[in-house]
């Protein structure tokens, strides 16, 4: 009776004779198999650690957003209740109904629609300057690098954003009497129309947006230095154009100090500064106040919302290569 081949022998004959054919050893069944599910264990793991990574960042984000939301839910809050329902404790986390007093009491203080006015035509006049100017000047120290005393004209200019607004606000005013600019706009526009962060801020967009071959194709073909910025470097930089602008016009608009300074007219009045009116020396209209301020943020949520795009693709600009 012959004697049957046991398993352990029939498995290494079938190895013997697939290296016979093969010319070499095969790998093992049992350490494919485990480094198989080796990788399908980490893959679970990973994918486990991302959903937790982003299930935390989700709530993360979701209470920042509830911390910056609420000044602005408690400010809507406060306009539509009383000046007893303001002070009263527990304070209301509900809106109220008497946001119709609230706006006459606004509108009998001061000419609310004159004052919001003057805001946007102020804020709106600066931040068109600005925007010339500094991208002007942005694309000067962007492309003519090896112009004559360039470093130390931009050194000296990246010098003066040290210096303290306040340290040179008394000298302003005398020199803004001297032109015989008081009551009037022009010291809130003009001195501010070509600031040295909007410069800087141009500057490195150019350099990062626009290479220096761009500059020798519109040399070739016949483009002069101006035709080059308007028809060529500012269609190229609007997302930096929309971000400057959004910052410039929120720090026009919100300025209260340098309009306290130079206003005496009340026709003349920005929001902010016609906003003070409604604080008395004992005593101030919350309710009215917190009307007034919600009805001026709305204009800059709207400009916001329309260079959102150009906003956010003015901070990541270099972000990605």
């Amino acid at each position: 009776m012959t004697p049957q081949p046991t398993r352990s022998q029939h498995g290494a004959t079938s190895i013997a004779g697939r290296r016979r054919r093969d010319g070499r050893a095969p790998a093992p069944q049992n350490g494919r198999v485990r480094t198989k599910r080796l990788a399908d264990d980490s893959a679970g793991v990973d994918a486990h650690g991302s959903r937790r990574t982003r299930a935390v960042v989700t709530v993360g984000v979701a209470i920042l957003l509830m911390i910056f939301l609420l000044p602005f839910y408690w400010m809507i809050v406060l306009a539509t209740h009383t000046q007893a329902e303001v002070f009263q404790f527990p304070p209301p986390f509900l809106p109220g109904s008497s946001v119709l007093e609230s706006y006459h009491r606004l509108v009998s203080a001061f000419n609310f629609p004159l004052a919001l006015w003057n805001s946007f035509f102020v804020a709106g006049s600066s931040t068109l300057l600005v925007l010339f100017f500094c991208s002007f000047a942005g694309y000067g120290f962007a492309r003519f690098q090896q112009a004559p005393g360039h470093r130390w004209l931009f050194t000296a200019m990246m010098l003066t954003i040290m210096i303290p607004p306040t340290v040179g606000l008394v000298p302003w005013f005398v020199e803004m009497k001297n032109f015989g600019w008081l009551n009037t706009y022009l010291p809130l526009v003009v001195p501010g129309a070509a600031s040295a962060f909007g410069i800087f801020w141009m500057r490195q967009y150019i350099q990062r947006a626009i290479p220096p071959e761009v500059y020798d194709a519109a040399k070739i073909d016949g483009s002069s230095d101006l035709q080059t910025y308007w028809r060529i470097v500012v269609p190229l930089i609007r997302s930096g154009l929309g971000a400057l602008a959004m910052y410039t016009f929120l720090q026009s608009w919100t300025s209260y100090l340098l309009p306290l300074l130079v206003l005496s007219d009340a026709g003349k009045q920005t929001l902010p500064l016609a906003l003070s009116t409604l604080v008395q020396q004992f005593s101030a209209d919350t309710p009215a106040i917190m009307l007034g301020t919600t009805l001026g943020v709305v204009p800059v949520i709207v400009v916001f919302l329309l260079s959102a795009r150009q906003f956010l693709g003015g901070l990541t600009v270099g972000a990605v290569k």
